[in-house]
């Protein structure tokens, strides 16, 4: 192939690079493999599947067959078994369908590939929900080596995209668990991850689903929330601000003690202030002159 194209447009051959791809060979070799003899794939990073959708796609089966094989390996230390490495929809609805075989094809692939292989097949049908995605990819990381940058690009996605949706993992657990049975949507799981106190997320989780708050409007509130509340601004000195300055300044000039004037509404308050009594009755002698 003289031009390689993005990792999302071709399947497991974009994962896995062309020579881990389904040969015309082994197309053309499909076996019809027990059902019973298929354990299932331990590194499925999907954990939920519709049943309802599971017996749509049994009816199908059951009209016209499994048209696309599954993909196996064979099971260590079991002989004549075998372990799911794509497929797990195809293979639950053929036992629904009651079929006791499927069409599938073998191959070699280490727990990494494995891994790869359903996270991809998985992203490409958009049938992971976004906290199952996150986990696949964190599980790369963790388990198999990968740096952000690698594992973005053997999924087709930018080193952002694969950033942001682990930052989805630092949500409290029982806003994950909102997010996983969809009660949240992901973008309003972003949005509260703006918020650092879990107290406080939790109060705008629960006004998003109580409010069906839009992601916009979410967005507005976890501004105000970083905000704090508005202080009002302090007015600007009026003209009688700066006259009464001046009359308290003439009278401690004239009074010779601190005085402090308290405007209140159209009222207010004078205040002198006297060190001993000997001050107080100094003060008291100049005012009953006045």
């Amino acid at each position: 192939m003289s031009k390689e194209r993005k990792a999302l447009g071709r399947g497991f051959s974009a994962l896995l690079g062309p020579a881990q791809d389904i040969s015309p060979l082994e197309a053309a070799s499909v076996k019809q493999v027990e059902i019973e003899l298929i354990a299932l794939n331990p590194w499925q990073p999907r954990t939920h599947f519709d049943l309802e959708k599971l017996e749509e796609l049994a009816q199908s089966i059951r009209a016209k067959g499994v048209i696309q094989p599954v993909l196996v390996r064979k099971r260590a230390g079991a002989p004549g078994e075998y372990e799911l490495i794509a497929g797990e929809r195809r293979l639950r609805a053929s036992k629904l369908a009651g079929f006791d075989k499927i069409p599938a094809v073998v191959k070699e692939f280490t727990d990494q590939e494995i891994l790869e292989v359903a996270l991809i097949e998985n992203i490409q049908r958009a049938d992971l929900n976004p906290l199952e995605e996150s986990k696949a990819y964190k599980n790369l990381l963790d388990q198999h080596g990968y740096t952000q940058e690698d594992l973005a690009k053997r999924v087709g996605k930018s080193r952002s995209a694969i950033a942001n949706q682990l930052r989805l993992l630092n949500l409290p657990e029982e806003l994950q668990k909102d997010l996983e049975a969809g009660r949240l949507s992901q973008g309003h799981a972003r949005s509260l991850l703006a918020v650092e106190d879990p107290k406080a997320q939790r109060g705008l989780a629960q006004e998003v689903m109580d409010k069906s708050l839009t992601v916009r409007e979410l967005e507005q509130r976890v501004q105000s929330h970083k905000e704090g509340p508005k202080t009002k601004s302090k007015p600007a000195k009026s003209k009688l601000d700066k006259e009464l300055e001046q009359s308290r300044l003439k009278l401690e000039d004239r009074l010779k003690t601190q005085v402090k004037i308290e405007p209140q509404g159209a009222g207010g308050q004078i205040q002198l202030v006297y060190a001993n009594l000997d001050e107080f009755n100094r003060l008291f002698s100049l005012l009953n002159k006045a």
